[in-house]
């Protein structure tokens, strides 16, 4: 069985830095709400366990997209700066954002093979 505690492990080898107590707190919070997320989409018939590899860096990689506006706003560096005419930005949002956006298309991708489809379908169209 697959368990929060693995989801959170593999979520930190990810991080890039190390969290801090309530950083890591929040983080098995969101793991454990990927897990459901995950666990709820999987196709009939399949098992978390059936496909541990992928669900594993799923939820991992969605619990840390949740994360990523809080891990940029713990950096110091600021956002922006002026000093006379001279402003420099870091655009640092807007990277969160990415990172975020990224992390979860490569967990969707990741998943697609084990989850049920969530396409548009018609269904009883009378002619």
């Amino acid at each position: 069985m697959i368990t929060t505690q693995e989801i959170l492990e593999a979520a930190l080898c990810f991080a890039g830095r190390t969290l801090s107590q309530g950083e890591k707190g929040i983080l098995a919070g969101l793991c454990e709400a990927a897990y459901g997320r995950w666990a709820g989409s999987l196709r009939e018939g399949v098992a978390p366990e059936d496909c541990r590899g992928a669900f594993l860096a799923a939820c991992a990689w969605t619990a840390l997209a949740g994360m990523s506006g809080a891990l940029e706003a713990a950096q110091p560096t600021p956002l922006s700066f002026s000093a006379g005419d001279l402003t420099v930005n870091t655009g640092r949002s807007e990277r969160a954002s990415a990172c975020a956006g990224s992390l979860l298309a490569q967990a969707e991708v990741l998943m697609a093979p084990y989850t049920a489809d969530g396409g548009f379908a018609f269904l009883g169209v009378e002619g």
